[in-house]
């Protein structure tokens, strides 16, 4: 079955699909970022995923997590993967995923940049050093960007307190040299615009304001993984213990709402605050259990009152231009352990996670209404458990957690195929007000699981190879008080999205979302009256493969915002095109924007430099337009480009503070080289 399956292959379907990993990603992205909502680190989980799908993935040893993590198969093709390869033995080539059970021949199209076939000889007799020493699968980065138009703090006359230490450049590099299952060696470097760049020991300050760098080994007898440096982790369903790597509620109905299992990964983004520092550690214990332990201390930023030695304000933006800024820098000491011991055998898996966070100076939140069960103090210790399995086609997944002292966590949820061609999935969660997670990444309607219950309803429909759609329903209610809502409240949120291809050549898409949150009424007196608001979105999009070497792009996006007798609306028109010449490819965009008030904010996702994402929100009125140059000089170095511009149309000044430029045009320029063996 295996070799006839690779003897007729048919070769124009392979090459047909063959796609640059770049466009899928740029399309995958699109779907997932489509929905912004300001809540999630967008960037960041952008470059991890990037970073995860350029190294392609072994088809003999990735496993039902890294599948699950790369957004790219259903829950059944993902099983009928793995029960191929138990099945059939090894996977011999990646034309081999056309005899898989339940994959189309899309979907096959869709996953073969990012996979390959390993040749499990190829370093046997190699040592570890030399194996490093002749990896192909290395580069480097440097990136250079700056906004041309000056800002008010780069002025000689600006207020001392908020004159920027640097100039308005961002250097940025990176170096990364990785063999799946095997090694990884990564450094990250970065300095914001308006950072100084110089070097200072005295001053603890060291060419560029940012350093991140990891060693890890992978798959060396009992040792599963080892990460020394920067790492996140990703267990369960990041009640307690989640990565960068996790979206909320977007147009991946299904997939996206159950968190990847993926345990310690290299931290690799230029983030300064959502990461560990210090040792992760993997051991397999047995067949069946394996245990994780890590150890973490680093300085973090925060505001310490002068007065007493409390932290009044925790800062998470890594920026350090001004004295005000430079004065949190490093100011407080946090140590994090944690441990987790995990049970696996077969389609089941459970584990049990304990986390104690430490810092040096307590938390003293500001006294206001909503955050009276805001984490005090200096740490808190969490307990906890998950479990997933897979049965009956169905994949079920929990996990609770406590916060000893305070309150209690919990998410479960379920998601599989109800038919060939119907998808569901569901998910309950129901957040104490005082439980406290510091590396939480879960479905939730706030930034943090706390102070929460809601139930989601996905489902996706597949009529047949060209129509599609999918939707979800989520409710939820607040059982105390949030910020800008000061009473107990509830709300819910529902999506719908058909894509339609006619044609290989051919993408059309449309989504809605409506939302309905509650919201304080200043304008009856009293900050305690709450009125019901109501967001509405549209988007509608299309792509033509005009030819091999042409792509055109359009899309309409609207929204609606109302609250009490006020309402507002906005919408973005864009239009863009990307054209292949041999090495060289180009995008170029021009986008007009119209909105009345913050809460009408156009968000739109751009084409960026490798690594690197755009997701801007346009408020007011006026003109949107980029310009993204590739160049492949040799398969050794590649050369990017980008220029951007925002010309208003409704003010003479844009931003305010120290960002305040004078004058209705913004001009940014990005400029990176990468380098390769």
């Amino acid at each position: 079955m295996k070799w006839l399956a690779l003897i007729l292959v048919p070769f124009c379907c392979i090459g047909q699909g063959t796609k640059d990993p770049e466009e899928m990603l740029d399309r995958i992205a699109d779907q997932l970022l489509n929905t912004a909502d300001g809540n999630v680190s967008y960037e960041e989980l952008y470059e991890t995923l990037t970073h995860l799908l350029a190294n392609p993935l072994d088809l003999n040893t990735v496993s039902r997590e890294q599948l699950r993590a790369a957004m790219l198969l259903t829950e059944q093709e993902i099983n009928s993967l793995l029960e191929h390869r138990k099945r059939h033995g090894r996977i011999l080539d990646v034309v081999e995923l056309q005899a898989v059970p339940d994959w189309s021949v899309e979907s096959v199209r869709r996953v073969i940049p990012f996979v390959m076939v390993r040749d499990p000889n190829a370093a046997v007799d190699k040592s570890l050093l030399l194996r490093i020493l002749k990896e192909e699968n290395q580069y480097a980065v440097l990136r250079y960007e700056r906004t041309l138009e000056r800002s008010s703090a780069y002025r000689a006359d600006a207020d001392s307190s908020h004159r920027f230490a640097g100039n308005p450049d961002r250097y940025y590099f990176r170096y990364r040299i990785l063999r799946q299952n095997d090694f990884s060696i990564g450094i990250t470097a970065e300095k914001d615009p308006g950072e100084a760049f110089q070097w200072s020991p005295a001053s603890t300050m060291y060419g560029f304001d940012y350093y991140s760098g990891h060693i890890q080994l992978m798959k060396k007898g009992r040792l599963e993984n080892f990460i020394i440096g920067d790492f996140q982790c990703q267990f369960g369903q990041g009640l307690q213990l989640g990565s960068v790597f996790g979206l909320g509620k977007t147009a991946q109905t299904i997939t996206g709402i159950r968190r990847s299992n993926l345990g310690f990964l290299p931290y690799v983004s230029a983030g300064e605050s959502a990461h560990l520092r210090g040792a992760a550690l993997a051991l397999r214990v047995s067949n069946t259990i394996r245990l994780n332990l890590f150890g973490s201390q680093k300085q973090s930023d925060g505001m310490v009152d002068a007065e007493e030695p409390v932290v009044t304000a925790i800062q998470s933006s890594g920026l350090h231009r001004t004295s005000l800024e430079r004065m949190t820098k490093g100011t407080i000491a946090d140590r994090d352990l944690g441990a987790v011991l995990q049970f696996h055998k077969g389609s089941f898996e459970a584990g049990l996670i304990a986390h104690q966070k430490q810092r040096s100076h307590a938390i003293k939140s500001k006294d206001t209404p909503y955050n009276q069960f805001r984490l005090q103090g200096y740490g808190h210790s969490n307990v906890g458990a998950y479990t997933n399995i897979n049965i009956w086609g169905m994949t079920c997944f929990a996990e609770f957690a406590q916060t000893l002292g305070f309150g209690q966590a919990l998410s479960a949820g379920a998601m599989g195929n109800i038919t060939g061609k119907m998808e569901m999935a569901w998910l309950y969660r129901n957040f104490s007000r005082d439980y406290h997670a510091s590396y939480s990444n879960a479905i939730s309607e706030s930034s943090a699981p706390q102070n929460e219950q809601g139930f989601y309803w996905g489902l996706r429909y597949t009529f047949n190879r060209r129509l599609a759609f999918q939707g979800y329903l989520d409710y939820f209610r607040f059982p105390w008080l949030r910020y800008r809502i000061y009473s107990p409240s509830n709300g819910n949120e529902s999506l719908i999205r058909l894509d339609y291809s006619p044609s290989r050549e051919m993408r059309f898409f449309f989504q809605a979302r409506e939302e309905l949150k509650c919201r304080n009424l200043p304008s009856r007196g009293t900050q305690y009256s709450i009125g019901q608001g109501t967001r509405k979105n549209v988007w509608a999009g299309s792509e033509f493969v005009v030819s091999p070497r042409l792509t055109l792009k359009s899309r309409i996006q609207g929204s609606y915002y109302g609250l009490e007798n006020i309402s507002a609306s906005g919408m973005a028109f864009v239009q863009e095109a990307s054209l292949q010449l041999g090495r060289l490819s180009l995008a170029i965009r021009y986008a007009l924007f119209d909105t009345e008030g913050y809460e009408n904010r156009q968000y739109l996702h751009e084409k960026d430099v490798w690594l690197a994402t755009s997701l801007p929100a346009f408020e007011g009125s006026g003109v949107r337009n980029y310009l993204l140059v590739h160049y492949s000089v040799s398969r050794h170095l590649d050369v990017w480009f980008r220029w951007a511009r925002t010309s208003y149309a409704d003010r003479e000044v844009i931003g305010s503070g120290s960002e305040e430029i004078a004058g209705n045009t913004r001009n940014d320029v990005k400029f990176q080289v990468r380098i390769r063996p």
